[in-house]
């Protein structure tokens, strides 16, 4: 008789553990919500971006091209379904996603504490460091960012990018001026107008290249940026998918592959490297 009643207070414990594990594996509630399942049963994978940042995302006669448009491929690859390209202002990705106008974000995004606020992020995929390119000749007496931390300096940002973040930072003294585009940027400081634009290494270095004379880089690193898919919050299984998609392609080499297609001289980062 004991062990009767010792079996019947038992059971309420036993209905809701026998609950929670029906909600978290047996009614399938999460995963029929998650991004990756609602995307395979349309058979489309719907990816948005920015297509101005190139060698990321950029358009060559009309055709979506770069690191990122060849990393979304690959996911649908993986998935087995097609992938479409929506796109919408830097700044505006983040609302898009959360309010369920794509599936996930591929952009040159930084993950960041701040961002992660409103959306997860994958593990990383691509590594760089902010830098500033100044204007010449207006920039000339900048050795350091220390020198750029002065009232009278004016520095361009691209509005909502980890850029203007590194500027507010370490140059709290400048006058900061923020621009809906990276080109817009850069036209001021070729013409003269700022003292310097701060973004990332790669575009820097490539604007300083198509700019001789008028620009040049100061290589001081503001910030180090870690470049991640975005995907909504509470949706565990997207996530499990992205990070297990991108160990794949860290260990068959695919993501140095695309480091190599799309910028050809950077040393692809160990922590990316196939081991």
């Amino acid at each position: 008789m004991r062990r009767v009643l010792s079996l019947l207070a038992l059971l309420p414990l036993l209905v809701v553990v026998a609950c929670g594990r029906r909600d978290v594996a047996g009614s399938g509630d999460l995963w029929e919500r998650s991004t990756v399942h609602r995307a395979k049963q349309a058979g489309k994978l719907v990816v948005l971006m920015e297509a101005q940042f190139k060698p990321f995302t950029w358009k060559d006669d009309g055709v979506l091209k770069g690191f990122d448009v060849d990393l979304a491929r690959e996911l649908g690859r993986e998935m087995g379904v097609e992938v479409e390209f929506r796109e919408r202002a830097f700044d505006l990705l983040a609302a898009e996603l959360i309010q369920g106008k794509g599936d996930l974000v591929i952009s040159g995004v930084t993950a960041t504490p701040q961002r992660a606020l409103e959306c997860s992020f994958s593990a990383p995929y691509f590594l760089t460091r902010t830098v500033a390119l100044l204007s010449v000749p207006r920039a000339d007496g900048v050795r350091s960012v220390r020198d750029l931390d002065a009232s009278g300096r004016r520095i361009v940002v691209q509005g909502g990018s980890t850029g203007q973040y590194a500027a507010e930072r370490h140059t709290p003294r400048a006058e900061i001026a923020k621009f809906p585009t990276e080109a817009l940027c850069v036209l001021e400081v070729v013409q003269g107008k700022a003292d310097a634009f701060v973004y990332d290494e790669w575009q820097v270095l490539s604007h300083a290249k198509e700019n001789p004379g008028v620009t040049r880089v100061l290589a001081e690193t503001m910030s180090v940026e870690p470049y991640a898919i975005e995907c909504r919050k509470g949706d565990p299984d997207t996530l499990d998918w992205l990070n297990l998609v991108l160990a794949g392609m860290k260990r068959d080499g695919r993501l140095a592959d695309l480091y190599r297609k799309h910028l050809p001289g950077l040393d692809v980062p160990s922590e990316l490297a196939p081991r």
